[in-house]
């Protein structure tokens, strides 16, 4: 005679194909539970579920896993869902399905559903996605990386932000030579001081990533509204892919999805949109505050770290491509701008009948592109291990003194490009050698150039240049007063206003205190403030050799009115326009 516990292993073998858990005429799914009467059947949910497949998502510094996930309520299919692998364990993700998937009451339950999940799923399908655009070595060997999948390499599969899935350039290139004349022709619908630096800053792009050093500055589009600047910019982004209706980045976004997309746009250039000024002065704020961040994040390729809610570190997203932005204002900042390229555009500077017949034909630049990267491809080792020494020829032969250190690399990185491109052009029977030699001095002239119109805006954002111009107002409004050192009924300004210090024939005598109140209250009042700290300041005008220090300190004692007083010794010479002139800083 069978007993219970018999019945109990009999049924347990019988479904011995299935493992330790069954499906029961009521669709539940349950499991075996032994107990010292034998085997129990122990519901566990009203549904099952499987793996279907496992999917890795690389974006070039860590690999994330994610299961697909299938699953039935009796006859009823429930749909796909993709949840992190990390967080599979939990089953917090089962709501996807809705309320009626139910899971039996009990601590073990969930446990016992994940187990049924991982070792009753067969035939796991496993893929690789890459999540980022741009260079990947893969099985080897270089790859492009871009929506449509890669230039270079067969069966990767590429999975972008679905903002992004415009970025599509073909793996091989159709209607060559036509393609790259149109390229080409994006040079002529404006002067070449405006079209050659973008055109050439296109080009710079799929190369980023293997350059030491990598690009560090950024294109500036500047002029007022209606110069077509966001135009062109997309013109030129479009050897990408079809820009048209495309969301661009731009200065309403947050400063954490600009810096995300950085980094997802490996090797291409990052176009964020709409620099312009604001009525309310919280929102210009944040516009500039986002404006430094990214121009900054750009040049020094450093992304803001993070860390998790046990504070472990949760890793940063540093730029890895390039950025071009455009504006009617431009940042603050001496050091901001020296990491600029800045094209002024000007009202009739862009052709609108030439531009429209190459936006007429604009279809065929993501084949000019591909084209050139296919180009690339081969030349990409020998390109990273000769760059170093090729970029710092370029940079030296640039140099030019009293000029700011960046301005040099950024003539550098053009011509480089340029040369490539026109290497390119060559090889592809586009431009002879006589021609390339040309167009290669004619570049270097515009890109010359460029840097010198930049090093005007870098002098005129100087801190130090702010302060006299300040100085100057404030004593010529009569804001303020400076007191004879030795006749103390001579002033300057207006007698009934705050003492700002004292001057004789050689010098002016400042109370540190009071110079950065009233040039504070300045900037306030037109709406603007000055970029440094004070001591920062001090010490800035020290080391420019404007203050005569004391022994240990920027301020200097000096007898003043029967008492010693410490003050900030500057030459007056510095304060008259014409000699200001002679100043180097």
């Amino acid at each position: 005679m069978m007993t219970d516990s018999d019945l109990g292993e009999e049924l347990l073998k019988d479904q011995t194909d299935q493992g330790q858990y069954f499906i029961d005429d009521d669709g539940y799914l349950c499991r075996w539970k032994q107990t010292k009467d034998g085997f129990t059947p122990v519901r566990i949910s009203n549904f099952e579920a499987h793996i279907v497949d496992e999917i890795s998502e690389d974006d070039g510094i860590e690999v994330k896993t994610f299961y697909g996930i299938e699953g039935k309520i009796g006859d009823r299919v429930l749909p796909r869902v993709e949840i992190a692998a990390s967080q599979f364990s939990g089953m917090n993700w089962t709501p996807k399905w809705g309320s009626q998937c139910i899971i039996e009451p009990g601590l073990s339950n969930k446990d016992y559903l994940r187990h049924s999940i991982q070792t009753r799923s067969n035939g796991i399908k496993r893929q690789t996605y890459y999540t980022h655009t741009g260079l990947r070595k893969i099985n080897g060997q270089w790859a492009y990386l871009t929506a449509s999948g890669a230039i270079g390499a067969e069966n990767v599969s590429v999975r972008l932000p679905k903002e992004l899935d415009w970025i599509s350039v073909p793996a091989i290139p159709e209607n060559e030579t036509e393609a790259i004349k149109v390229s080409l022709s994006f040079l002529t619908i404006g002067p070449k001081h405006i079209t050659l630096p973008i055109y050439v800053f296109t080009f710079l792009a799929p190369v980023t990533s293997i350059l030491n050093p990598m690009p560090n500055f950024s294109q500036y589009q500047h002029g007022p509204t209606g110069v077509l600047k966001t135009t062109i910019s997309e013109l030129a982004l479009s050897h990408y892919g079809d820009t048209n209706g495309r969301p661009l980045s731009n200065f309403e976004d947050s400063p954490n999805s600009i810096e995300k997309r950085s980094f997802t746009l490996k090797d291409i250039p990052h176009l964020v949109d709409d620099y312009c000024p604001s009525y309310r002065k919280i929102d210009a704020q944040q516009k500039e505050h986002t404006a430094q961040r990214i121009i900054r994040a750009y040049s020094n390729r450093t992304g803001r770290h993070r860390l998790f809610s046990d504070t472990t570190e949760r890793g940063s997203y540093p730029p890895r491509g390039i950025l071009n932005v455009t504006g009617e204002e431009l940042p603050a900042l001496q050091s901001t701008n020296a990491r600029l390229s800045v094209n002024e555009i000007s009202q009739g500077d862009i052709d609108k009948a030439k531009l429209t017949l190459v936006q007429q034909r604009s279809g065929l630049l993501p084949h000019a592109m591909s084209s050139y990267i296919n180009w690339l491809l081969p030349q990409l080792d020998d390109i990273k291990l000769n760059f170093p020494d090729h970029f710092r020829r370029l940079r030296d032969k640039a140099f030019k003194e009293g000029q700011h250190a960046k301005l040099p690399e950024q003539t550098a990185f053009y011509q480089y490009s340029w040369e490539t491109v026109l290497n390119w052009l060559t090889d592809k029977r586009i431009v002879s050698e006589k021609q390339a030699q040309k167009m290669s001095h004619d570049g270097w002239t515009v890109f010359n150039e460029l840097a010198e119109k930049q090093a005007k805006r870098i002098d005129r954002e100087d801190p130090v240049r702010r302060f006299k111009e300040v100085v100057q107002t404030l004593i010529t409004q009569e804001r303020v007063k400076l007191s004879h050192k030795d006749f103390p009924g001579d002033i300057l300004g207006n007698e009934k206003a705050e003492l700002l210090g004292y001057y004789d024939e050689l010098h002016m005598y400042f109370l540190p205190t009071a110079l950065w109140n009233s040039l504070q209250r300045y900037c306030i009042s037109e709406g603007s403030h000055f970029p440094f700290s004070k001591q920062t300041f001090y010490r800035m005008l020290t080391s420019r050799r404007l203050i005569e220090p004391g022994k240990d300190s920027t301020t200097k004692e000096e007898w003043i009115e029967g008492k010693t007083k410490r003050v900030l010794k500057i030459a007056r010479a510095f304060f008259d326009d014409d000699e200001a002139k002679k100043e180097k800083p």
